[in-house]
């Protein structure tokens, strides 16, 4: 009998009660996410948030006048407008305490194998930001609620002038700290995206320096761990739905060049099509174009959107690339290397992303030495070798309007044999003003092949590229794309 005893293997791969740990956890982040979904739709649905946002500046308005002794002031609109607010606050609080519920048991899931979504970079962010706004809800209702029970307190109770004046004055305190917190918490809910709930929380964070696959490496950058999971069985499923002169990463880094044109305007419907054609098998492309699939034309659309509005940058860079294609530039067609860079005009909190692209004319595969020089930077200079392959050159330029399959291919395999860099570019907090940066392009003997400055306003203050406003374009944008494509 003893022979035949078993010990329990739970790290084992097809553990039974690693199985049912992970049906219950699923289940759990479902009836969750149904809770988050409901009390997200209450919150958000008119007139609820102008509600909010309109009873939160009133209310210490209403406690003002009380104390200034208005003739016309009155304690049960005073208290009616507070326990109105008070009210309208709960569906906010609820949604921001399911939304935290929810996305702490979906990072506990597995994504592939043994490896948790607590493994992806970014996930404390997401947890912390939305432990702060639940603390922030819980903030503001409390406000609401102590200024409603001290008025009607104020209002049963002979309390004298003084202390009334006492109580009145924390009340308009309390009053003004929820309507602080309304005006920045309405801003933004999180959650409200049923396909990618928490992709307008993450921020990235780390990434490669050097981007082998442009647009599927930087996309991937900005995914969320659930996400970003996903997107990881998603690519590994599509090993035999492909062509077979492509693998799934080729394959989806064209189909995300395909749907770049068509947002510029150059490839339509049946040229979007015909792209998908090239690379995918049929039976790939009926997923790609069924509403049911994770990740199809229009997810794909909306995320590359969402990566479009964090790093306009590289897309700067892209299209300026696509149209040297069309125009046949010289610097393209004619020199040995081309060197291309951005960086944002301005750099808020003393941070900022350069993007280089550099094509090798010279026939030959060589490593090369990018030096860049960031005036009082942290650091002020960085050098960095890498490999840089042999691109093809074009010769003539690319008509539009004839040969469209022809520029597809042509900016495809440009951007294919580029080298992409993403660096992360830091200052001091304490400086601010104009300050340039060198990018300086050298051989394997250290000659120098090209060189470029461009200059940068740094500010201590919140700019349009910074991390928040840009975190918070890319969440309207996904939403702006979602009710397009909607309708």
């Amino acid at each position: 009998m003893a022979g035949e005893r078993t010990l329990p293997t739970p790290y084992a791969k097809e553990s039974d009660r690693q199985v049912q740990q992970e049906q219950a956890l699923s289940l759990r982040v479902k009836a969750r996410d149904a809770g988050r979904r409901f009390w997200v739709r209450i919150a958000t649905s008119r007139p609820q948030p102008q509600l909010r946002s309109l009873l939160s500046l009133i209310a210490p308005i209403t406690s003002a006048l009380l104390i200034i002794g208005w003739e016309y002031a009155s304690f049960p609109i005073a208290i009616v407008v507070h326990v109105a607010l008070s009210a309208s606050l709960i569906p906010a609080l609820f949604a921001a305490s399911f939304a935290r519920m929810s996305a702490r048991d979906r990072l506990r899931l597995r994504a592939v194998g043994f490896r948790s979504m607590n493994s992806y970079p970014g996930v404390e962010r997401i947890l912390n930001s939305l432990d702060e706004r639940r603390i922030r809800e819980r903030v503001r209702i409390s406000c609401s609620i102590l200024a409603t029970v001290a008025l009607a307190s104020l209002w049963n109770l002979d309390a004298g002038e003084t202390l009334s004046s006492l109580v009145l004055g924390v009340c308009i305190v309390l009053s003004v700290i929820c309507a602080l917190n309304t005006q920045q918490l309405e801003a933004t809910i999180p959650m409200r995206s049923n396909s990618f709930p928490l992709l307008s929380l993450h921020a990235p964070t780390l990434h490669d320096s050097t981007l082998d696959r442009v647009l599927s490496d930087l996309l991937v950058a900005h995914l969320d761990p659930e996400t970003a999971s996903h997107w990881d069985i998603w690519i590994k499923s599509l090993v035999h739905d492909v062509r077979s002169d492509q693998t799934p990463d080729s394959a989806v880094e064209h189909l995300l060049q395909a749907i770049h044109l068509e947002h510029l305007g150059l490839l339509d419907d049946n040229g979007l099509l015909s792209e998908t054609r090239r690379v995918f098998k049929v039976s790939a492309i009926d997923g790609l174009f069924s509403s049911t699939s994770k990740f199809n034309m229009i997810t794909l659309r909306r995320l590359l959107a969402h990566t479009r509005a964090w790093q306009p940058g590289l897309f700067r860079l892209t299209d300026r690339l696509q149209d040297s294609v069309i125009r046949g530039d010289p610097s393209l067609t004619e020199a040995v290397w081309r060197l291309d860079l951005d960086l944002p005009p301005r750099c808020g909190q003393g941070q900022g992303n350069l993007f280089v692209m550099i094509h090798n004319h010279s026939g030959k595969n060589q490593a090369i030495e990018v030096n860049i020089l960031a005036a009082e930077g942290e650091p002020e200079i960085q050098n960095l070798r890498v490999f840089a392959k042999a691109s093809s050159q074009p010769k003539s330029p690319i008509s539009v309007g004839e040969e469209r399959g022809a520029l597809t291919q042509s900016f495809g395999r440009l951007l294919s044999d580029s080298t992409v860099l993403w660096i992360g570019l830091a200052w001091p907090d304490s400086i601010s003003g104009p300050h340039p940066v060198q990018v300086t392009l050298r051989d394997e003997e250290g000659e120098t092949l090209e060189s470029f400055v461009v200059t940068t306003i740094l500010s201590s203050g919140v700019q349009a590229e910074s991390m928040g406003h840009r975190m918070a374009d890319a969440a309207s944008e996904v939403r702006r794309i979602a009710l397009a494509l909607t309708d």
